[in-house]
């Protein structure tokens, strides 16, 4: 697990991170054995510097961004922690390390700390394979297109009144629209900080094509240089790494005028994919915009991912990726990164038998049946398209009957999604609708429910899932 915080450059100093504090987090568990303080690793202390169209000649300079990586944490316990900041200089904290937490005074000017945040507290989830002994579901809360507008607002308070319940938070890419201004950055993670829940429940996210956010060191862009990428979502953030990230400059022929990439970027490990292990969960995260044709790195990655996966213990397959495989919208649909997938990863979904594929991207809701090669398999994985948190509801259906393996598609309503796991064969899939826009060329369905219970196909009948197979039902 890795706990996250930041402090402003200005409270330690300008010389840059992990010249006057360290970063630390303190635990404090049922018993002795679980309270501890684990110090912060100067490689994952973080920050940058960019230009930023609203500044003027000004320059933006971020956070300290303190990710502090903990091992070796029970399974199903609760956990309280607090974040704290040492003056590197100071070994007086070696001392705290000794002192029991409930007497040592840290609170006069002899003490080495700086800074330190309220306590907060999280669960861990129980250990796979060892689930049904801990009498509890599974809730993950899935939310995709987000931003920091009225209606990301809405969703977030909403979610925050009902995060009691969730164990953790998936976000299926573009987060903030920074559009190259890192304040935007900025507002999206004070949108975020304001709910109690984030410092409570376990966030994993997945790379979206605004979350790339192209920059460059200067002002004027030519066709033929090259540009950053994804500079702030590998520095504010920091998912379970397989490696530390390769970033290397982006060709600006590979991006649209408004900064979208029409082509894989040369990024790969870090926070572009990865993977994750919760209870009875395996979580694949995979990056729509890093290469994933065959022989490529994400593509043997994955390859190892499926193959190593354990169902005996695991028995729910997830994937989250930004781009949806399957859409029944116009928007997006002719990308590479929807008709490659199809082609490449749709395969190794159906022969793995992921259970769930989770997307954004589309600013609208859909949720397959069960689908294999375009056609409804009860062996096939569900399809949802969670892209509707916030930024925007406005995509056009492709046509206006839908395609037969639609479950449900809506247009027009803000929300974000549920996925509860109650054992190892049935989960309930849920949508959570917080709103739509008044006036807007699409009416909304005011009507619209989703929730359904969902079978693990791995119990599933046997049947063929080839691309010749024909739908009976």
């Amino acid at each position: 697990m890795t706990i996250s915080f930041s402090i402003s450059s200005a409270c330690v100093g300008k010389k840059g991170p992990g010249k006057k504090s360290i970063g630390a987090v303190r635990l404090i568990g049922e018993g002795e054995e679980d309270d501890f303080l684990v110090i912060g690793d100067g490689n994952n202390t973080k920050s940058y510097d960019a230009m930023s169209p609203r500044r003027g000649i000004k320059r933006y300079y971020s956070d300290l961004y303190y990710h502090i990586e903990i091992d070796d944490l029970r399974p199903d316990k609760d956990y309280s922690y607090e974040c704290l900041l040492f003056n590197k200089d100071d070994m007086s904290s070696q001392q705290y390390l000794r002192e029991d937490r409930t007497t040592v005074d840290i609170s006069g000017d002899h003490t080495s700390v700086i800074a330190r945040s309220d306590i907060s507290t999280f669960t861990t989830p129980p250990a796979p394979g060892q689930w049904h002994s801990s009498g509890r579901t599974i809730i993950f809360a899935v939310l995709g297109d987000l931003a920091a507008k009225e209606h990301s607002k809405k969703t977030m308070r909403h979610l925050d009144r009902h995060s009691e319940s969730v164990d953790v938070i998936l976000f299926a890419g573009d987060l903030a629209y920074p559009s190259k201004d890192h304040d935007n950055w900025d507002k999206w993670m004070d949108l975020m900080s304001k709910r109690d829940f984030f410092s409570v429940i376990p966030t994993q996210i997945a790379l979206g094509n605004h979350d790339l956010d192209t920059y460059k060191h200067g002002w004027i862009y030519d066709i033929n240089e090259s540009v950053e990428i994804a500079l702030a979502y590998e520095h504010r953030f920091h998912m379970p790494q397989i490696r530390p990230p390769i970033r290397e400059p982006a060709s600006l022929k590979g991006f649209t005028t408004s900064g979208q990439p029409t082509d894989f970027v040369p990024y790969e490990y870090g926070n572009a994919y990865y993977s994750f292990t919760f209870g009875p969960s395996k979580h694949i995260v995979l990056s729509s915009y890093s290469s994933f044709r065959e022989g490529s790195l994400q593509h043997e990655w994955l390859l190892s991912e499926l193959k190593s996966v354990d169902r005996s213990v695991t028995p729910w397959l997830i994937v989250m990726i930004h781009c949806p495989l399957y859409t029944t919208f116009k928007t997006h649909r002719h990308e590479i990164f929807i008709t490659e997938a199809q082609a490449i990863l749709e395969p190794l979904f159906v022969e793995y038998t992921v259970n769930f594929v989770i997307a954004g991207h589309v600013h609208a809701y859909m949720r397959t049946h069960p689908v294999a090669f375009s056609r409804r398999n009860p062996r096939g994985p569900v399809h949802i398209i969670q892209g509707n948190g916030g930024k925007a509801v406005c995509e056009p259906y492709h046509n206006e009957t839908a395609e037969e393996w639609v479950a449900v598609r809506d247009q027009s309503q803000y929300g974000y999604g549920t996925l509860e796991l109650f054992n190892s064969t049935h989960a309930m899939w849920k949508l959570i609708k917080t709103g739509h826009d008044e006036g807007r060329e699409f009416e909304p369905n005011l009507n619209l429910l989703d929730e359904i219970w969902v079978r693990n196909q791995l119990y599933v009948e046997e049947m063929s899932v080839n691309k010749d197979w024909e739908d009976n039902l």
